[in-house]
């Protein structure tokens, strides 16, 4: 299985983004909260969206690097076809194995809709 991470996986785009947070499904647990849309697409794309009160920019960049390669090494694992957004809780210590576990609970949650707070 090809686990490189390139461009074509992650959410860059400013239509995507907002597309996500206003018509996406949001699930959470205690580590993140996870918001996804379907994208027509053949593959699961990625977007980590980590505010200031997490702390400086080092840190901040150290909590996206972390989130990206959980999404990486667990991608082939994941609902095909959807666009997820990862916005870390504050105040929890993310580990790649707490978001992996995280992101492989949350995701099938988005794409079955069963999560009470869903929407789209």
């Amino acid at each position: 299985m090809d686990q490189r991470a390139g461009r074509q996986f992650r959410v860059r785009g400013r239509n995507d983004v907002r597309r996500l947070f206003e018509r996406g499904r949001r699930a959470g647990d205690r580590v993140l909260t996870l918001y996804g849309i379907r994208n027509g697409l053949a593959q699961a794309r990625l977007g980590v969206a980590v505010s200031a009160r997490h702390g400086g920019a080092v840190r901040r960049n150290r909590i996206k690097r972390l989130c990206r390669e959980a999404f990486r090494l667990i991608r082939c694992r994941l609902p095909a076809g959807w666009d997820y957004m990862i916005l870390p809780r504050v105040g929890v210590e993310c580990s790649l194995q707490r978001v992996q576990a995280s992101l492989q609970t949350l995701a099938p949650r988005l794409a079955q809709g069963t999560d009470p707070g869903a929407d789209e």
